[in-house]
Order: structure tokens, then sequence, then C-alpha cells
């Protein structure tokens, strides 16, 4: 049985943009239809201004075009992160928080109810069972975890938590935000989410029962007439040995409206061809032939197998045979470009030289957008026998980075940032032991990149599928302060040549080969918002689709 959500009167279940909306929360796995979902995130970004692009491609710092302001959408939020837990397991929960339990008189006392926990500590206690593919959780989060209470057979646990109240008076459409991961047991087990006005009867939105891995989820809501308050309640029903239901980073936002006028920039993404050049044609053939054109192709890696002279031969065959109707490219390394026994030099200068650049890291700016590439300075396959790290960044390469983000904070301009590997806990496959060493100093890399939220971070590398409910996530790290904690959201840029699922623990398997597999990403940068739509180019179809707010 599907997940679904319920649209009573007073709570109908709209869409946030001009695409279909979910009728379903759907399955880490589940297949989803033409139409397209569309969800937003709790992301804000200050007022924005359009750069104007100088004859050499660099940004001018005159003539500036004011786009809309967005105010600010967040009403209200929760990370659980304050909530003091020496014990690393607790019940306690953050002030106006209430829970309760019933139906328990056996088992485990951390797991009475709603436990606050990190995901290192419940997966030491719990193993790991998938628990960790939870790559939006951050730090504190609460938990259900049935399978470990260990209750008699004749205990059926149903926990409640339920926030304090939140002030919505005279607040228009909203939605209701959250991280979760849930993994159903038996039948007659389920979760639902629950809203109350003024202390009346409580409304189901969603309800859950099978499951939903790794899912953000924006729950559109209706404030009735007159509504000074509301609360929210996550249910946990009718469990014995049933697995579990973890959230995080809940909040309460101002929905976005539906999207008008035509985007100011476009721009076309792709990743880890390796080899596969009559798919690479196949989708720039698509991507040409869309009503909206592009202004850029971005191009995030792996474009060849290995760096050998015949793999770039294949790869710039096939650019000749099909162009990108822009004529503007950006290229990001790879891990791949940089196999082989030629040595480091060889195959860096080789990507240089194909790519136009002097220096490994490059910024093109693209309808007042800027564009930054973070790239590698070194790695030798013949020292290191394929094993990561790969990403070798200097003190420069960092130090420019850093100036080039705040260039474009400072002006209120979203960067969008293009980098090969995983920056870990954040979007599909990155709970993965594999991708947790892919930088050689990921510390150094967050110091400069978390001290900022008004970027649109983008990682290839898994061939992970933009099925997967965490095709987008959100990179926090707690070593910047309140930008860190805030975060800023990165993408999967899917994969031209197969397409993979997580596996177990660590592994992964191909679950379309390439004969079935191409996929990939169209980005439209609006007043209001930088929308990302991912692609399934075999079926000419959008997959999903998501809006991060400026």
């Amino acid at each position: 049985m599907k997940n679904h959500l319920l649209a009573p009167a007073a709570l109908a279940v709209v869409g946030l943009c001009t695409v279909s909306p979910v009728a379903s929360a759907q399955s880490s796995f589940s297949s989803l239809s033409s139409s397209s979902s569309s969800s937003s995130s709790l992301f804000k970004w200050n007022l924005s201004s359009s750069s104007k692009k100088s004859e050499d491609g660099a940004p001018e710092d005159s003539e500036e075009t004011p786009l809309t302001p967005t105010d600010n959408r967040v009403i209200w939020q929760e990370s659980f992160d304050e909530v003091e837990n020496p014990a690393r397991f607790t019940h306690r929960m953050p002030e106006g928080w209430t829970s309760s339990v019933d139906g328990v008189n056996s088992g485990e006392a951390r797991w009475k109810g709603w436990t606050t926990s990190t995901i290192r500590d419940w997966t030491w206690a719990a193993e790991t069972d998938m628990r960790h593919w939870f790559t939006q959780a951050h730090d504190n989060l609460v938990i259900i975890d049935s399978k470990q209470q260990r209750l008699n057979d004749t205990d059926a646990m149903t926990a409640q938590l339920t926030s304090p109240d939140i002030p919505v008076a005279g607040q228009g459409d909203i939605n209701l935000e959250f991280d979760h991961h849930y993994r159903q047991g038996k039948e007659g087990q389920n979760a639902m989410v629950q809203v109350s006005f003024d202390g009346a009867a409580p409304q189901t939105i969603a309800s859950f029962d099978h499951d939903v891995f790794s899912k953000h989820e924006s729950l559109p809501i209706e404030i009735p007439a007159g509504a000074q308050s509301m609360q929210v309640t996550f249910t946990y029903a009718n469990g014995n040995d049933d697995w579990w239901w973890a959230v995080d980073n809940v909040g309460v936002v101002k929905r976005l409206p539906e999207v008008t006028g035509k985007p100011q920039a476009i721009i076309d993404v792709l990743s880890d061809v390796q080899g596969d050049p009559e798919d690479y044609k196949e989708a720039i053939g698509l991507l040409n032939a869309m009503e909206d054109k592009a202004g850029a192709l971005v191009l995030n890696g792996d474009l060849v197998d290995d760096g050998s002279q015949e793999q770039w031969d294949t790869f710039l065959q096939a650019q000749k045979e099909a162009p990108h109707a822009a004529g503007t490219q950006l290229w990001t390394i790879g891990n791949h470009e940089m196999y082989g026994p030629e040595g480091s030099d060889t195959y860096l200068k080789r990507f240089l030289t194909y790519a136009g650049q002097d220096k490994p890291w490059n910024e093109i700016v693209v309808d007042g957008v800027p564009l930054i590439s973070v790239n590698t300075e070194y790695y030798s396959d013949v020292d290191r026998g394929g094993k990561e790290p790969f990403q070798r960044l200097s003190e420069e390469q960092l130090e420019w980075l850093d100036e080039r983000l705040n260039y474009w904070d400072e002006k209120g301009t979203p960067a969008l940032v293009f980098s090969h590997p995983l920056l870990p806990q954040t979007v599909s496959m990155s709970h993965s032991a594999w991708y947790q060493n892919d930088f050689e100093d990921l510390e150094a890399l967050s110091n400069v990149v978390n001290k900022y939220t008004n970027i649109v971070w983008f990682s290839g590398h898994s061939h992970s599928s933009l099925r997967q409910n965490n095709w987008w996530g959100v990179r926090r790290y707690d070593g910047t302060g309140e930008a860190g904690r805030t975060g800023f959201p990165v993408v999967n840029t899917g994969a031209i040549l197969n397409e993979y699922l997580p596996d177990g623990d660590h592994d992964e398997k191909v679950v379309k080969e390439k004969e079935e597999a191409s996929s990939g990403l169209r980005v439209k940068v609006f007043s209001d918002r930088v929308r990302v739509e991912a692609w399934d180019f075999k079926a000419n179809e959008i997959i999903d689709v998501v809006d991060f707010a400026r």
C-alpha cells in the first residue's frame, strides 16, 4: 500500500509551483510517475541582485538590476540540537514540546516513546540496518525504535510527540516541513502527522504505512480564519518489534507562490559520462530541443572513464557530433579523469587543455548567475591505486573560493558550485563509508563553504538514482556558527552511465545499465528561487522538482 497524504477540507494539498503536486509520500525506491513532485526547503536567501556580465565574462560591479526580495519565510523551526543529552539517549525534549506513550509495560526504558539521540549513537546502540541512510539528519534528532525496544508480545506502543504552540495569526498559506526516515513494520503498525489550531481537534495531514527513507516533507496547510496558534503532533502507533521512525529539522514556513515569469538563467547539468558517448549525445539532443534554452552546460566530472588520450578523443568526438546549443561550458574534474598509469601531472594538464583553463578552479557568469567549479589539483593513480581521497585543494584555491563566495554573498546573488565528489551526509549514498573520504581535507573546505548559506552545491560521482527521496539534501557543519548549522542545499547530478541504489551498510548496486539509464539536471534561477529539475533522458521526462527559496 502506498503512503498517503490526507487532504481534509481545511488542509487542502495544493501544488507549490506549476508542476503537479505529489499525491503520495513516496518510498525511497518507488518509481515516480511522469507527474513531477515539487517541494521547497527552509532556506532563506536575502535580497538578490543580477550582476551583468562583461565582455570577457567577468562580473561587473555596476548597473545592477534589483530583483524582488523574498520576505523571511521561516515562521518557526526546531532542530532538537539544543537538548542536553549527556547519556547519549534522553526523553528530554525542547522547551514546550510534550511526549506521551501508551501500551508499554515492558522493554528498555530509553526506547519507551520518543528518544533524542544522534545518528552515530543510535546506530552504535541499534546496529545499522539502513538507519544510517538518513542523510538529512544533523546532530540531535528524535527517534522511535520499536525493533530495539524488545517489548512483550502483549504490548503495543503508541507514542506521540507534540510541538509547542506555533504562532500563525495573520499568516497566509504555510507549509509544515520536516526531514524523516521511516521503516514500516508489520501490518497494522503506522505513523501519522497531525495539526491542531487553538486546541481544537487534530487533523491528519500525512500518514505512513510504507517505507519512506530519508525524505524532506513539505506539507501544505491552510490556516482556519481567526486561528492564533497551531500545534504539530507526530504519532507512531501500534508498534511491537516494528522497526523505526526518525524525525529532524521541523519547521513552519510561508509557502512559495507559484512561479511567474521567465527564469533569469537556465543551466543544464550532466555528469559521469564515463565512456558512454551515445547516451551523452542523446541527452544533449534532448536538452537542445527544450523550448526554454539553457545559457550554459556544466559537466560535473567523469567525462571519461580514464585519463588516456584515447578516452578523451572519444569524448571530444561526441562533443563535436553533438554540441550543446549554448556554446558555454564549465567542467569539473572527476576521479576517472585522473585514473591510469601516466600520472597526475599528465592527466591534469590534459583536462586543463580541453577545458580551456589555466588552473583547476574556475568561475563563469551566465546571465548574472555565477557558476563555480571546485577541483582537485593532484591525484596519482600510480601511487594510490584507485583509493580515495581524490580531491586535494590548495590554500590558494580555498582562498579564491572564499573570496568569490563572499563577493556573491554581498550582492545577494546565489552561487551555483560544482564539484564531483560527495560531501558526506548530504545526498543519496553519502551515508556510505566509501564516500566519507573523497576530500583530502574536508575540514578546511567546510570552514570556507559553510560560512555561506546562499549557495547551491552540486555533486556527482555516485551514479545514484535521482528517484530516491534524498537526491537533494543539506550540508550542515557546526564549525562555522549559525551559517554552518543552517547549511546550504546540495544536489546529486545523476549520471549518464548507469544508475545505482544503496545496498547494505555501505555498498551499492546497479539497478539500470547504460541501455536504460541516463539522467541529469536543469537548473532555473528565478527572482525568488532556484529551481532544480531532475530529468530521466531515456524517458524524456521530469523525475522530480525542488525549489530553494532565495
